[in-house]
């Protein structure tokens, strides 16, 4: 097994090591590359699901295509290293049978049998720890489910249905921006009254693990599409998208996708990070090396908040230029931990305000019997948020200001999603107004570009599943003009 450039990994033996091992990586780095003024179909920029997606229905459709990545893996934002026997999720981890896309493509590849429970029960410790405004409280799961039921579905019930007359069809492009002027902040301050400031605190640390924040920054939209996405309860977000995660890891699948794509015809070339894009009678694609690729058409699953550092000729429209430059929220930290022995497993916790980081859960144990709890932290250049880099004393204390009693912490991992300049941040999480003002035009082709990226999908936006349906409807709209276009020059 390679080892990617990307993640760090700590134990106090070894200390902090740059890069971890995954089978993500891809060897050789370059496969297949065009002659110099060969013109391709389409050029794929960005080997993220979006990108692995549209190029494989691309490939098994006998197009001519070119995939690109800066990084020298497969998966964006979404990867597992695997140390020791364990899979650790380094970004996009949770996916469900009722997200649709991407269960598709576990059916695809026989995998629908491949799931793990990531929150187990029967843990010496079986609780869960609320660290509230200086006052920390432990609890049983089910009063933890009675909390989160009261604040999350009265912080969603804007419209009295609990969003099924508001929201009825979720995945639906038409989705009401009603109220999309309204931030995160702004819900809370409507019915902070109608809560303790421990059930405020829990409600802030949720919506923080959400969007990164601060809230004032954090649209209101997003976290009412997601409750939809959720069937309209108030544990159902939690129940598909916080609960089942593939045994092969989800560098396992988009493996899957990557080698059925190879073995279609895709070429490929890693380490290769876009400089331009410059569109005319066809598309030229240049690399900061210089090298150069020309295709009729190019897909682009760069993420919002690393478009604006790609030069456009001619430039892309004004509208889609302030939505790049609003960008989006969601810029958090997200660390693994292993705790010496298993009693932990079945703990979990919130915190507002937090000391670097607000949420943790346990999943599951590593082959050594040790528990192994995932952290979530808010944006990394908020108030509350926390620089990776340099800095593991400042790691484990935020870990300790969230645990019930100090625990032996055997290993750290994780990858700097912030500083990582092919993606700075994390999943996203759209501010105020982006909705209204930008998502129809960030959909819109660009001449012979298109766009396509998890950030700005329908349905599950941000999501895995967000991912693989823009990679699906970015390839079919190629594969509609291109043999559209085949069709009349015959004519």
């Amino acid at each position: 097994m390679q080892t990617s450039r990307d993640g760090v990994h700590w134990t106090p033996k070894t200390g902090a090591v740059d890069g971890i091992p995954s089978i993500s990586v891809i060897e050789p780095q370059q496969f297949h590359l065009p002659e110099d003024g060969e013109l391709l179909d389409a050029i794929v920029i960005g080997a993220g699901y979006a990108g692995l997606v549209a190029s494989r229905e691309l490939a098994i459709q006998k197009k001519k295509v070119l995939l690109l990545e800066g990084r020298d893996r497969i998966g964006g934002r979404t990867w597992h290293g695997t140390i020791d026997g364990f899979n650790y999720e380094m970004g996009g981890t949770w996916i469900h049978w009722h997200m649709p896309h991407i269960y598709h493509e576990m059916s695809r590849y026989g995998l629908q049998n491949d799931w793990i429970v990531s929150q187990v029960t029967g843990g010496q410790h079986d609780i869960f720890t609320l660290t509230a405004y200086g006052h920390q409280a432990n609890m049983s799961h089910e009063r933890e489910t009675e909390m989160f039921v009261k604040t999350w579905g009265t912080f969603c019930n804007v419209d009295g249905t609990f969003l099924r007359e508001s929201m009825t069809y979720p995945l639906s492009a038409n989705l009401t921006t009603k109220y999309d002027h309204l931030s995160c902040q702004d819900r809370i301050n409507q019915i902070r009254d109608q809560f303790t400031q421990q059930e405020i605190g829990f409600l802030e640390g949720v919506l923080l693990q959400m969007g990164g924040g601060p809230l004032d920054r954090m649209g209101l939209t997003d976290a009412l599409r997601w409750y939809a996405l959720g069937g309209f309860t108030g544990t159902g977000l939690n129940d598909i998208a916080l609960s089942t995660r593939p045994k092969c890891g989800q560098s396992g699948i988009a493996r899957k996708i990557f080698d059925h794509a190879v073995r279609s015809g895709l070429s490929y070339s890693f380490s290769s990070p876009i400089a331009k894009i410059e569109d005319g009678s066809y598309v030229t694609v240049t690399t900061r090396s210089g090298k150069t690729f020309m295709a009729k058409k190019v897909i682009c699953t760069i993420p919002l908040n690393v478009l604006g550092d790609i030069t456009f000729s001619p430039p892309l429209s004004p509208l889609k230029q302030a939505a790049i430059s609003e960008g989006q929220t969601q810029k958090c930290n997200k660390i693994h931990f292993d705790l010496a022995g298993p009693d932990m497993k079945s703990w979990a916790s919130l915190g507002s305000p937090g000391k670097g980081l607000i949420a943790a859960l346990s999943d599951n144990t590593t082959p050594a019997n040790d528990t192994h709890v995932v952290t979530f932290g808010p944006s990394a250049d908020s108030k509350q948020g926390m620089k990776l880099k340099n800095n593991i004393e400042g790691i484990k204390n935020a870990l300790y200001h969230l645990l019930p009693f100090k625990r032996e912490i055997k290993r750290i991992v994780y990858h700097d999603w912030f500083n990582d300049e092919f993606s700075k941040g994390t999943w996203c999480y759209l501010p105020p107004k982006w909705v209204s003002r930008y998502l129809a035009a960030m959909q819109e082709p660009h001449g012979n570009l298109i766009l396509a990226n998890a950030d700005w999908s329908n349905g599950w936006r941000g999501w895995i599943d967000g991912a693989a349906q823009q990679g699906i409807e970015s390839a079919a709209k190629v594969v509609e003009a291109l043999d559209s276009a085949r069709k009349s020059s015959r004519l």
